[in-house]
């Protein structure tokens, strides 16, 4: 439910106004009080004067002056309105009084009229009494006892008539007393008190009510088109905005102003937000589809084959950068690892970094030597590069049957080598390429050992900054790699990032951050021990391809594997039940399988099948023996503690 200003405003008004009117009422309510307070003594006090002269006339010993005077007192009630009208002779020693005549009034209770009567004594007297009394001056006094809530006049009788000297006593020896009922007064208070509170609240609605048909067709009204134009405005964008105008120049009409404003700033920068949006959404489709491409050209991270284990990193410093990393066995079993930095970033980057890693792939494939390798690929490059790039690359090729690693350079950061000790692999250079032509680049060769780690990186590791500016630089990349001598190429890998993102912290990365680290393995074993059943041939399989070698080499012993291993499952175990095991090795040269059986035995190697001999139509078996042997390159059986065991060798 919408709370309309309108509403607010009244329920914010209201408390302010009734307060308002509160105090004005307890103002008048005051005023009317104290008026008629007021009055009420001053009639008292010329009651009791009048009273007094009265009783001065009479003798009070005499009871038929008494009653007289009393008579007298009476009619006074009557016409004045007072309650009580009596005359008092003090006793000040004995703390008495004596009621010389009294007269009562129409609301005199009957308690007072059996209590008080001429000749009655009293315990007690009032200050005010007493000073009325001694001091000879009217006094008043206002209290509430048990004949009601009264205002009491004392006025003291100066000049009494004495019978035996025939004549009035100067010294004052009673006074009068004159009581009026504040009951009386109070019904008269709230008689006025009323009338004006009635006039009060209804000039106060009024004043409201004025006030609020004001606002409401001058403020709320135009608040409420102001309020709808606004709410149109955003919630339907299709359609044409509309002016407000309001006359007068008040808040609202200043606000409708700045509002129309407002609504033609929004549309136009709307329009140019749209424009921009729409370019922006093209500009990232055009990045995504060139990081898909860049990442999509990148070699796995983790790679291992008989010669090598490979570890490899790449972060961009933006959606698309420019550094490349690749690496692959060759068909001559030999390794090579490349690594590479192109000048700038974005799509232009990634694109001429994709032509330069097939250019490489194109050229390591060849056969050529990494100085080769980079002298076309420079050409290459020089030829075709309208925006002037060019781009860092290191080649490295490793033969595992030399144990040496031949390299060349183009301008890019020095490797390190990993192995007694820290070496920056930093003999061969060379100029950047795709550049000129025809740049000579030198090449050098490193003996490596097992265990040896080759460290490429781009110059994003180097030049990463802290939040204070200052760069990791070589001299950090050395003290962690001479920490992790010795370790393997993921070990190292992931204590470098680490050092570097401990550095940086959550600084912006400014460049792209490539590593890759290529470990001289010997040999590498793998083992399976299973059940000779020809449903765990895919264990076979598999422990094969974790070897990492190439797809020819892979599938060559994928077939003898699954020719022995059948071959063991259906023969070695009459009754079915039994294990095998198997042992594939596989080193820079060659690769072994060995067979593990515990079954009845047999000699493969023996009495092989001759190939001219085969009569395909009704030989049974034989066939995979003689397919195994003539591939193997070496092989040999032999029955050593009641286990058949077979090891056949190939070499790479």
């Amino acid at each position: 439910m919408k709370h309309s200003i309108f509403w607010k405003l009244i329920i914010l008004i209201l408390p302010l106004v009734l307060a308002t009117d509160a105090v004005i009422l307890g103002a008048a309510y005051k005023i009317t009080y104290d008026a008629n307070i007021e009055h009420c003594r001053k009639d008292v006090k010329e009651t009791s004067s009048v009273a007094a002269s009265i009783f001065e006339i009479y003798d009070p010993d005499d009871l038929q002056n008494t009653k007289l005077c009393c008579k007298d007192f009476d009619t006074l009630c009557s016409l004045l309105n007072m309650t009580y009208i009596y005359a008092i002779k003090p006793d000040l020693e004995k703390n008495e009084l004596q009621y010389l005549a009294i007269g009562f009034g129409s609301d005199a209770t009957d308690s007072a009229k059996k209590t008080r009567y001429t000749g009655v004594v009293v315990d007690g007297i009032y200050e005010e009494e007493k000073k009325a009394f001694t001091e000879g001056e009217s006094v008043f006094r206002v209290e509430k006892n048990e004949f009601g809530e009264t205002i009491t006049c004392y006025t003291p009788v100066k000049h009494h008539w004495n019978p035996e000297k025939n004549d009035y006593d100067e010294d004052t020896v009673s006074f009068v007393g004159a009581e009026m009922s504040i009951k009386d007064v109070m019904n008269t208070v709230h008689n006025q008190f009323l009338t004006i509170m009635i006039f009060v609240l209804l000039s106060t609605m009024l004043i409201v009510i004025a006030i609020a048909v004001v606002f409401k067709t001058n403020i709320s009204k135009r608040a409420k088109l102001l309020s709808r134009r606004m709410t149109e405005f955003v919630a339907d964008r299709d359609k044409d905005f509309e002016e407000i105008k309001f006359k007068g120049k008040d808040e609202l009409s200043e606000m409708a102003t700045a509002f129309n404003s407002m609504a033609y700033e929004i549309d136009r920068y709307i329009s140019d937000i749209s424009e921009l949006n729409k370019q922006k959404l093209t500009q990232e489709t055009e990045l995504n589809i060139a990081k898909n491409i860049q990442m999509g050209l990148l070699a796995p991270a983790a790679f291992s084959c008989s010669a090598a284990e490979i570890n490899a990193f790449m972060r961009p410093a933006r959606d698309v950068g420019g550094d490349l990393y690749d690496y692959h066995v060759l068909n001559n079993g030999k390794v090579c690892i490349l690594i590479a930095d192109v000048s700038g970033k974005g799509v232009s980057a990634a694109l001429f970094m994709s032509r330069a890693i097939t250019l490489l792939h194109q050229y390591v494939e060849m056969g050529m030597s990494p100085a080769k390798v980079l002298y076309e690929y420079n050409n290459h490059l020089a030829d075709h590069n309208p925006n002037i790039l060019f781009i860092t690359t290191f080649v490295g090729i490793y033969d595992p049957k030399t144990k040496e690693l031949t390299y060349s350079n183009a301008g890019h950061n020095n490797p390190y080598l990993l192995s007694d000790k820290l070496t920056a692999l930093d003999s061969a250079r060379g100029m950047a390429a795709g550049i000129f032509r025809k740049e000579i680049y030198e090449e050098c060769t490193v003996k490596l050992k097992p265990g040896d780690t080759v460290f490429l990186f781009t110059d994003g590791v180097t030049e990463a900054e802290s939040k204070d500016k200052k760069m990791f630089g070589d001299e950090g990349l050395e003290n962690v790699l001479g920490r992790n001598l010795g370790k393997s190429g993921k070990e190292i890998t992931d204590s470098v990032l680490a050092e570097i993102n401990d550095f940086t912290k959550d600084a912006a990365q400014n460049d792209d951050i490539t590593i890759l680290a290529m470990t001289v393995i010997e040999k590498k074993t793998l083992r399976v021990k299973t059940e000779a059943k020809k449903e765990n041939l895919v264990k076979i399989t598999d422990c094969l391809q974790k070897l990492g070698l190439s797809e020819d080499a892979s599938a060559l012993l994928r077939l003898m594997a699954e020719e022995m291993f059948v071959n063991i499952c259906s023969y070695a175990y009459p009754d079915g039940k039994g294990e095998a095991e198997f042992i594939a090795e596989a080193d820079s040269d060659k690769a072994a399988l060995t067979f593990i059986d515990s079954g009845k035995p047999f000699d493969p190697t023996k009495d092989v099948l001759e190939i001219d001999n085969y009569d395909a139509e009704n030989a049974i078996g034989g066939l995979g023996r003689f397919l195994t042997f003539e591939l193997a390159d070496g092989y040999e059986y032999e029955y050593r503690d009641g286990k058949n065991i077979l090891r056949l060798e190939k070499k790479l």
